[in-house]
């Protein structure tokens, strides 16, 4: 019982005899440079110059266009306003229609005023899941050739209907667009904007560059009417990003990432409520953790190697939780035993590589420069927010 109690003491861990240190030190060193390798490895495939490989399709396809809203009506309706007036596609060929949840009166009387549909779901206080399933209870199969879902605050870009277009017809039967935030008006949102776009270059860009499936990202994306209507009502929980990826890759199909379809989003501005955003991710990630570790096995065995590699993402830290344990072992190594701390260094450069691989061009890039002093603030927000994350219920947002 005694020699259970040494691992307490200092002298122990730094006794040769032992090798308690080494051993440790080598096997979280490993446990770390995976997911360091996984980042790195997709940043050097996002490097490739994109091109759009898909042709003018010879007819426009029929869109459903769905807006999932909660609570916020105001958003909703600039989106759609700016949808309807921007789009440069055959305004016979497409339909909108509003999941419309816990609005207020005067904004239901606005969108009843525009030509869109209006779909109230049978609970006033829903997750996003839900809502969709209730929109699409509404229509036939074969009413409409594709869906295309947005947030309440999304704008996409005047081409993104004839984008979408060219790739359904080419065969993609799922399609995530570039996301990215419009507001870059505090260094949280900026600093939100840079993970954002890292994101995109590591898990879409780099991806679909090396064959795999682009990740979701819960807006903007495209999929088959048919085969969405199918799928939805197997999806649980409060995730769509993470049901939806789970049900596709298990039948196989592939989800292409078109960089040009640029849809805008608005993101917390402050540390309140980016820590109120990784509350909500990180109930998903749980669930998605647990899911991962029942079924990677499985997946391997049916060789569908697609949804093996996503299983295998989702075992993964975030970055900044990453970042903060490989400062930790690097810090902690170093006055330790500065010999061993070498190679901890060189794994730390190796990500923040993978990170600069990744790092966005144009005014996102210019801004982040300007806001990296708040960096530590979102880790601490982070891993904080771990924390908090254990026994609260997930937002059903």
């Amino acid at each position: 019982m005694d020699g259970i109690f040494q691992i307490f003491n200092p002298d122990w861990w730094m006794n040769e005899n032992n090798n308690a240190l080494q051993m440790t030190d080598a096997i979280v060193f490993l446990l770390l440079a995976i997911p360091v390798a996984y980042l790195l490895i997709y940043a050097l495939a996002s490097l490739k110059k994109y091109r759009n490989p898909y042709p003018p399709a010879p007819k426009p396809q029929r869109f459903l266009v769905l807006f999932v809203v909660l609570k916020n009506g105001r958003e909703v309706i600039e989106s759609v306003e700016h949808f309807l007036n921007t789009q440069q596609y055959p305004r016979d060929r497409y339909d909108i229609v509003v999941a419309a949840t816990q609005l207020a009166e005067v904004d239901l009387d606005t969108l009843a005023q525009m030509p869109v549909n209006i779909v109230i779901p049978d609970k006033e206080e829903c997750s996003k899941i839900y809502a969709i399933q209730q929109v699409m209870s509404h229509y036939s199969e074969y009413e409409y050739d594709a869906v295309i879902v947005f947030n309440s605050d999304n704008k996409v870009v005047p081409n993104a209907l004839e984008l979408f277009n060219n790739a359904y017809y080419t065969g993609c039967d799922a399609i995530q667009g570039h996301r990215i935030t419009e507001n870059l008006d505090t260094s949280i949102a900026v600093l939100n904007a840079t993970s954002e776009e890292i994101n995109n270059h590591l898990f879409r860009k780099g991806h679909t560059a090396l064959g795999f499936s682009s990740a979701l990202i819960s807006s903007g994306m495209l999929f088959d009417f048919e085969m969405f209507r199918r799928i939805v009502p197997k999806l649980k929980g409060s995730d769509l990003t993470t049901a939806m990826e789970l049900e596709l890759l298990k039948e196989n199909i592939y989800v292409e990432y078109l960089e040009e379809v640029t849809c805008y989003c608005k993101k917390s501005e402050d540390a309140a409520g980016y820590s109120k955003e990784r509350q909500r991710w990180l109930g998903a990630q749980y669930r998605s953790t647990l899911q991962a570790l029942t079924q990677l096995p499985i997946a391997f065995l049916q060789g569908k190697w697609d949804l093996c590699e996503k299983l295998f993402q989702w075992l993964l830290p975030s970055r900044f939780l990453l970042i903060a344990y490989i400062v930790i072992c690097t810090v902690a190594m170093t006055l330790l035993n500065w010999p061993l701390a070498l190679k901890w260094y060189g794994l730390l450069f190796a990500l923040l590589l993978a990170f600069l691989l990744a790092m966005p061009e144009g005014e996102i890039a210019h801004k982040f420069r300007r806001a990296i002093w708040s960096l530590p603030v979102l880790i601490f927000t982070t891993a904080f927010s771990h924390i908090l994350g254990f026994g609260k219920k997930s937002d059903p947002r």
